[in-house]
């Protein structure tokens, strides 16, 4: 390591006695919602010419991974390197407070003279979104050749026709007309080869191949970038970075936390120059486990800048590369309107799975893909036609709470080994690491979205979650194995978990409910446990979660007329939010008259503290689903 410091060190007294910037530029280009379907990962659909020739001149990372299956939660934590749970953005689409030491990157290299530009996209979800000093400039037309003369820079370039909005063939359309470019040839349907949980419908197949389309659109857009930094003579000067915000984007892929939602293409081009801080020669494919973690951090290593302390992953590259990590992590939380909780880990072979709230089937998940492509709407009515396989129909059930999955054997998690003897030991393994991250991150998912507004804020010990969660307030390794147990709703541990409705731990009593849900006891005992609850619980959300067990224990009457008055009541948007879930999950939703609807849809943000305008903005999604079916019943699960 010291000779290679030393190298390095040499190799830039040259650079900068030969007059050659002393530092690299960075340009960073990203596309949206793609696994690795590009040519050089040998997809057989793939047309992309111009990544595949950028891998060719640079490495190919086959083992890459965003750590959420979804945009705002995973560009989270490629701003601050930092994992989402632990800084309080995982959950989707949200305004938390960040205290200003939380660190992000853009602002590292501006303090040491970088010019750092995004053309454009943010969605940081946090307040870090609002933040006027993270860029020199932010915009469509933020570009590195604003900059002083000689001043290094890092760009970034995000590309969004492949976002899951795009699919549409007047979108393809537009673009190839906008652009005055021969139109691709079409992939024809019939020639994709479709993952085995997806229905043999030609809905799908138009919609696999339209990806593919929009894909070979989006190479021909970094070919673009890539031209254009030669024609301004600074490739010789700057490391070329490429991937994807997450897996993606058909139905059970973006937002779902499998293998498809999370592995992404990541390529990587260094300049002869800057060839030294390459771990491999061009062309090569580098197997190392990375994630979007490492990133940050990487980036400020590489510009021989201080790397803050909280931020967390290794760095990859240069003469400050660190041990490549065994294992890789991952979170999925509230995907728009429906509450969930899942995290995962791969060894880069096996993936472990822990459903912290299995009810929720997880097709049964955000609308918005049935919006905007026609593969979810054609597979939910093949499922309710009982015409799906026991694959195809896995996707429209609650899942398992524990799923474990052989990606070499089976690449598209339909395969779950979690029941099978031979790979206990593989399970326990990976169970016990993903346990031990939870830990050691400090991860604020066990907290229900709820009940935050009653543990952080103006007048409380602690204004940002993040803080409350470094604290001794958290008790996180009690809470993970309180939250385990709750996952499994085992009847023979129901003493156990009545005892966890009167816990003095507010964070405690809601598990406890939640198991009581699960597991679905009947008894004058469970009732009038429950029902203190309801009446006694100083929090909404544990109020509203002790109701929805009620409903399912023996007596909807009472929960009905208790997540409705909640629901009615709050001031809080992720407690209206959690109202209106409830009652589909209580199965008292049928209760509800079309003018409760109608009142629901009124209800909006009034400013007060914890009005949280997109909980309000999400349960609109909900209400706007019942009225356009009504007088219809659909229940979730």
């Amino acid at each position: 390591m010291q000779r290679l410091v030393l190298v390095c060190l040499l190799a830039l007294a040259r650079s900068v006695a030969a007059g050659e910037p002393a530092r690299p530029n960075i340009l960073w280009i990203t596309c949206e919602d793609i696994s690795p379907y590009l040519g050089c990962y040998g997809c057989r659909e793939a047309h992309t010419p111009n990544l595949d020739r950028l891998a060719g001149e640079g490495l190919r990372y086959t083992r890459a991974y965003a750590n959420a299956p979804v945009c705002a939660v995973a560009r989270s934590t490629l701003l601050t390197g930092m994992y989402s749970p632990t800084i309080g953005t995982h959950q989707m689409r949200s305004s938390v407070q960040l205290p200003p030491s939380i660190p992000a990157y853009p602002r590292i290299f501006r303090e040491a003279g970088y010019y750092c530009t995004n053309n454009s996209k943010k969605d940081y979800n946090s307040n870090l979104e609002r933040d006027q000093t993270l860029w020199d400039e932010s915009s469509g037309r933020a570009h590195y050749k604003n900059r002083k003369a000689g001043q290094p820079f890092l760009a970034v370039f995000n590309i969004t026709v492949t976002h899951e909005s795009q699919l549409g063939a007047k979108r393809i359309a537009d673009y190839v007309a906008k652009q005055q470019i021969p139109a691709t040839p079409r992939l024809r349907p019939e020639k994709i080869a479709l993952p085995p949980y997806h229905p043999d419908l030609p809905a799908i197949r138009e919609d696999w191949a339209r990806l593919h389309d929009l894909i070979t659109l989006m190479d021909g857009m970094v070919g673009e970038r890539l031209r254009e930094l030669e024609e301004a003579g600074l490739a010789d000067d700057t490391i070329v970075f490429f991937n994807s915000d997450h897996g993606g984007m058909l139905s059970r892929a973006k937002r779902y936390i499998y293998n498809v939602g999370t592995q992404v293409p990541l390529l990587i081009r260094f300049p002869k120059k800057w060839q030294h801080l390459a771990p491999a020669g061009p062309g090569g494919a580098v197997d190392r486990l990375v994630s979007f973690i490492d990133i940050p951090k990487t980036f400020v290593s590489l510009a021989g800048l201080p790397v803050p302390r909280l931020m967390q992953g290794r760095i990859f590259l240069g003469p400050g590369a660190e041990s490549a990590p065994g294992t890789v992590h991952f979170y999925r939380d509230r995907m728009a309107e429906r509450y969930d909780l899942s995290r995962a880990v791969t060894d880069g072979e096996f993936y472990y799975v822990r459903n912290f709230m299995p009810h929720r089937p997880p097709g049964r998940d955000s609308r918005y893909g049935y919006d905007v492509q026609a593969n979810w709407g054609a597979w939910e009515a093949h499922f309710e036609a009982g015409k799906c396989d026991p694959i195809q129909s896995q996707f429209f059930l609650p899942k398992p709470p524990v799923q474990l999955f052989d990606t070499r054997a089976d690449p598209w998690h339909v395969r779950n080994l979690a029941g099978s003897p031979e790979h206990r030991e593989c399970l326990q393994r990976l169970e016990r690491d993903l346990d031990a991250w939870m830990i050691e991150t400090r991860d604020i998912g066990l907290i229900p979205e709820p009940l935050f507004s009653d543990l952080v804020g103006p007048g409380k010990p602690f204004q940002t979650l993040f803080e409350y969660a470094q604290s001794d307030r958290y008790p996180v390794e009690r809470l993970l194995g309180v939250a385990k147990a709750a996952s499994l709703g085992d009847p023979v541990r129901l003493p156990e978990y009545l005892g966890w409705l009167t816990d003095g731990d507010p964070i405690v009593r809601h598990w406890g409910a939640y198991a009581v849900f699960l597991a679905r006891p009947r008894g004058a005992d469970v009732l009038r446990a429950l029902g203190t609850m309801v009446a006694r619980d100083p929090m909404a959300g544990n109020r509203i979660m002790a109701a929805q067990a009620l409903a399912l224990c023996g007596d909807p009457d009472a929960a009905f007329a208790a997540i409705l008055k909640e629901s009615r009541e709050t001031r809080c948007g992720y407690v209206f939010l959690q109202g209106l879930n409830a009652f589909q999950y209580s199965h008292t939703d049928d209760r509800l008259k079309q003018e409760d609807w109608r009142a629901f849809g009124k209800k909006r943000a009034d400013g007060a503290p914890g009005a949280d305008a997109t909980g309000f903005g999400y349960a609109q999604r909900i209400v706007t689903d019942a009225l356009a079916i009504w007088p219809d019943r659909r229940r979730v699960d």
